[in-house]
């Protein structure tokens, strides 16, 4: 890792060059309440001082709500591979979002190297950005509000500089090439460090997830506790859209009306919709709320602590926020927790 320090009087510049160089999707205020990652024209348009989104910008990028996978031919047999990935910048994104798209990259290539999201990840250049988080946002409990890794550069506002962590030659191929940067001394280190201290304080909400996974297991058959948490749930699988680390998908098939030609797409699934578990001779293996919230929970707060010592949740409280019935995971982290040491 190499640190450098860019003069606020020079971000602009710097910022300019790559939108004339690179596609760019950035932060940009759609209107008084709501921020979007989209593509960049001009240095105008970014918005540093967003809050939340409504959607995970890498995931929007790298795992589309609708993608084609392959078209095919039935006449004389024949499938192509599809995938509209190109060479992009994704600028601005937060520590929590960057840490949803690093569980992503891992679910992505553990089990089975999932082509078309790794060929759009290698094009990706990620340069992350510290933002305030909203009210809602639990990031540090989950250890979340830090990005370690992931990006190329990822940069910090320490006054009237921008303390840069370059993480990759490509990273400091951008910086040379388009901005006027310095090493970082010990001032722009303690500037730094102050910050990062400052920082923790910024997030209000709270979720005490020690000792969770074990508790989890002990709470797993209290179906009373589960059918008390799940009641208004309207199984709309808002949770899962807008979260940044759901991958369930459904695949089908779009036949063309010469029946002779289609293509093959997949679209964002939801393990809290109630046919999302419905398989054949009607049966179906999570017919309650209960038991799809349940397993929701299972899967941010436990199951990936068994597969890769990391939990899936990143802490947004984006999940929270879209929920209809106004259920928050930090809530029922605490009402778990709770039936247990009764």
């Amino acid at each position: 890792m190499l640190y450098k320090v860019l003069d606020k009087d020079n971000y602009k510049d710097f910022l300019s060059g790559l939108i004339q160089n690179y596609n760019v999707t950035g932060p940009k205020k759609i209107n008084n309440v709501l921020h979007d990652f989209v593509p960049i024209k001009n240095f105008e348009e970014i918005d540093l001082g967003y809050v939340k989104t409504t959607l995970p910008p890498a995931k929007k990028l790298l795992f589309p709500s609708k993608e084609g996978l392959v078209s095919y031919t039935t006449d004389i047999i024949n499938v192509e591979p599809l995938n509209e990935s190109e060479e992009k910048i994704l600028f601005g994104i937060n520590a929590w979002d960057l840490n949803g798209m690093n569980f992503l990259d891992r679910i992505f290539t553990t089990d089975f190297i999932d082509d078309n999201y790794v060929e759009k990840r290698d094009k990706l250049i990620v340069i992350g950005m510290d933002t305030t988080p909203s009210e809602i946002n639990f990031a540090a409990e989950m250890g979340a509000e830090c990005a370690k890794s992931g990006f190329d550069l990822f940069m910090t506002d320490i006054g009237n500089k921008y303390f840069i962590r370059v993480a990759t030659p490509k990273g400091m191929e951008l910086l040379s090439k388009f901005a006027k940067i310095s090493e970082a001394l010990t001032a722009d280190f303690n500037a730094y460090d102050k910050f990062k201290e400052s920082y923790l304080g910024m997030f209000k909400a709270s979720a005490d997830v020690r000792n969770f996974h074990e508790n989890f297991e002990v709470s797993y058959g209290k179906n009373e506790l589960w059918d008390r948490l799940s009641k208004n749930c309207f199984s709309c699988g808002s949770c899962n859209l807008v979260c940044p680390t759901c991958f369930c998908f459904n695949v089908k098939d779009d036949m063309k009306i010469d029946l002779k030609t289609g293509i093959k797409s997949r679209e964002w699934d939801s393990c809290m919709i109630p046919d999302y578990g419905l398989v054949a001779g009607n049966h179906n293996f999570r017919p309650t709320k209960a038991n799809r919230l349940k397993q929701r929970y299972r899967c941010k707060l436990k199951t990936f602590i068994d597969k890769f010592g990391a939990y899936s949740c990143v802490g947004c409280g984006r999940c929270a926020e879209a929920c209809l019935a106004k259920i928050n995971i930090c809530e029922d982290i605490s009402a778990i927790k709770e039936e247990v040491s009764l």
